[in-house]
């Protein structure tokens, strides 16, 4: 019985040790042709780049995606695409997830479940070497009335700090 107290303590201070070794990244607005970051916006807009840690993130465009005859959205649902670029500018490389470092909310603040089109353009998945640059898309469901979406990206999975991205049915090209 000691040993299953003593080993229950040592598995909460480990899960103490960890609640604090996450970091708090604050996004940035890097402005074209700058080097460095922008002001700090609380929200952001298609087309705008942003830095978070090492990490600059760029949401390039929104698009729906229709599927083909045999894969295809359910009825009253529909897929959209985010057109989106990481780019590491650190010295040690990064691991980039799309499942753990996006989400995306409807109007009422629901989080919308990530679909698999065919023809996605790459991957947000892998390892992102230093100075390197990874691009891809990533699809959500959504219901076809919708019409405004915020999409999050934290690259921190650990850590606190999140880009917050507002999409509207008029971004959608």
């Amino acid at each position: 019985m000691k040993k299953f107290f003593l080993l229950l303590a040592l598995m909460l201070a480990l899960a103490l040790v960890l609640t604090g070794c996450g970091e708090t990244v604050t996004p940035e607005k890097v402005d074209p042709g700058e080097g460095g970051g922008g002001d700090a916006a609380e929200k952001y807009a298609v087309g705008d780049t942003v830095k978070m840690g090492d990490l600059r993130f760029t949401l390039k465009g929104v698009r729906y995606d229709t599927g083909s005859e045999y894969w295809k959205p359910d009825a009253g649902t529909r897929w959209i695409v985010f057109d989106c670029v990481v780019e590491n500018t650190g010295s040690e490389s990064e691991t980039v997830s799309s499942l753990l470092m996006f989400k995306l909310y409807d109007a009422d603040g629901y989080t919308k479940d990530v679909a698999i089109p065919e023809d996605l353009k790459g991957s947000l998945d892998g390892e992102l070497g230093a100075g390197r640059k990874m691009a891809g898309e990533i699809a959500f469901t959504v219901d076809e009335d919708e019409t405004a979406w915020e999409l999050i990206f934290e690259p921190q999975v650990f850590g606190f700090g999140q880009a917050i991205f507002d999409v509207t049915a008029s971004d959608i090209k």
